[in-house]
């Protein structure tokens, strides 16, 4: 999905990329003075320059305290990038090194930044010229960017695909090519009948009316030397298209639902690296895939039907379908063992409007798990915000004819979203929900992102993996 070869080799190039503060080559006079300026403040970056000894861009990192875990550095990755394109330059080499510099980040962003989902596009549009950009000495921090945006970006060409060619199928099969790439493990229980047998009525009453039959998916990571006492389970949201169902959405930008299968998306990115990183803990990814479409065998406000813990369940609204599909599979993943449980879901628009489009809402139980996660979250760029599990809100989902109703009513839907799926865990289980609905769906573009969707907790959940081997 992008036209660009990060390399330490040296060779020829157009253009040299000097990092301003993080340059210790020594440079032409008048790329010297111009650096300085930049440095003191005196004049702005990025600069292009043209001299005797040939074409310069001239970059620094910006410096915002929103800006953690090496993003200025992954914006300025996608800076250079530009610039490399807006040179016309097919090959360039950039100048970067000191304790103080971060090459890994910086790779990272000029992968991830120049990656578009334009397979789909004709003429010009569809293909681009390829670029080299040389990085010397930099051999392990580009390997290590090249995993990681590699993964990301697996995720992002997943969400940005059409629902008519990714759907619960199609994405089953493509997650099977990747685990047999990556060495993990892959099971799958596929359409209706497989499911009822399985006991996963959730994905059942959801994906039944969909054009492809829902599925789950499992994928298993083992360790030469695992840690004992602890089995982590990455579950991911992955409705391929989400109508609302019976209670239909407004059509407007319904087409972003495409992405609705963003932390399915993410999980199986997550698990590519793992299985590239290899960390010292078991980890289990699972896919929960289906389409929530209406037609005459949808399930419909009022259904009442009873989950895999033995709990009934009242869909009050069917547009409150991503609950459904993740209750089960919670429950089947402490089955088979889970100590620590991270769910990752586009799941209320409740989210965006409590912490916008570029924050990810975090809540769950074991603070100093909860902690673990958010530091993962930190550390890799992706910003996560704990909001209250706040027990006295369970009442809003009491049902007079069932257990528990799907929705808790207009306020709090974030918080009512987390203390549903709380109920498919036991108590002793840490667990960790990421509401991912802003920061997943970006189809404006965002920092390095070009429109559309991000990959967003790709980062975080092989870091929290990392954290706990």
């Amino acid at each position: 999905m992008h036209d660009l070869i990060v390399t330490a080799d040296l060779g020829k190039s157009e253009l040299t990329v000097v990092v301003i503060g993080h340059c210790a080559a020594k440079l032409p006079r008048l790329v010297a003075a111009q650096a300085a300026r930049i440095a003191k403040g005196e004049a702005s970056a990025p600069l292009s320059l043209v001299c005797e000894d040939g074409r310069y861009l001239l970059v620094k990192p910006d410096e915002k305290p929103w800006l953690v875990g090496g993003e200025n550095w992954r914006v300025l990755g996608k800076e250079i990038v530009d610039g490399v394109r807006a040179a016309k330059a097919s090959a360039a080499s950039v100048l970067v090194n000191g304790t103080a510099a971060n090459p890994q980040a910086l790779v990272e962003g000029m992968l991830l930044g120049d990656y578009r989902y334009n397979v789909l596009r004709s003429g010009k549009e569809g293909k681009r010229t390829g670029i080299t950009i040389r990085v010397p000495k930099q051999k392990a921090a580009i390997e290590a960017a090249i995993a990681v945006a590699g993964a990301q970006n697996l995720a992002r060409e997943l969400a940005d695909m059409p629902p008519n060619l990714l759907h619960p199928q199609s994405f089953a099969e493509r997650a099977r090519k990747e685990a047999r790439k990556a060495g993990l493990g892959f099971k799958v229980i596929s359409g209706t009948r497989a499911l009822t047998k399985a006991g996963f009525p959730g994905l059942v009453q959801v994906g039944m009316a969909g054009m492809s039959e829902p599925a789950l998916v499992e994928l298993s990571y083992t360790p030469k030397r695992a840690a004992k006492g602890k089995h982590l389970a990455l579950v991911g949201k992955g409705i391929t298209f989400d109508t609302g169902g019976i209670s239909i959405k407004p059509s407007a930008a319904m087409w972003e639902m495409k992405g609705d299968m963003g932390g399915a998306a993410a999980v199986l990115g997550a698990m590519t690296l793992i299985a590239e990183q290899r960390p010292d803990v078991a980890v289990t990814g699972y896919l929960c895939l289906a389409e929530n479409m209406p037609d005459s065998m949808a399930q419909r406000p009022g259904d009442i039907y009873q989950a895999r813990n033995g709990k009934f369940i009242h869909v009050d609204n069917t547009d409150a379908e991503g609950r459904l599909v993740l209750a089960d599979v919670l429950t089947y993943a402490v089955e088979q063992g889970a100590t620590h449980v991270v769910d990752v879901a586009t799941l209320t628009g409740a989210c965006l409007v409590a912490l916008g489009e570029r924050i990810a809402g975090l809540l769950g139980r074991g603070q100093t798990f909860l902690d673990q996660v958010r530091a993962a979250g930190q550390e890799s760029g992706e910003e996560l915000w704990q909001l209250p599990f706040y027990g006295e809100y369970r009442s809003l989902l009491d049902h007079p004819h069932a257990d528990i109703n799907n929705v808790g009513g207009r306020y709090g839907g974030t918080i009512t979203a987390a203390l549903f799926l709380g109920e498919f865990l036991p108590d002793t289980v840490k667990w960790a929900h990421l509401d991912i609905a802003g920061p997943a769906i970006q189809t404006g573009g965002w920092r390095y992102y070009s429109k559309g969707m991000t990959g967003f907790a790709t980062r975080t959940l092989a870091r929290v993996a990392a954290k706990l081997g």
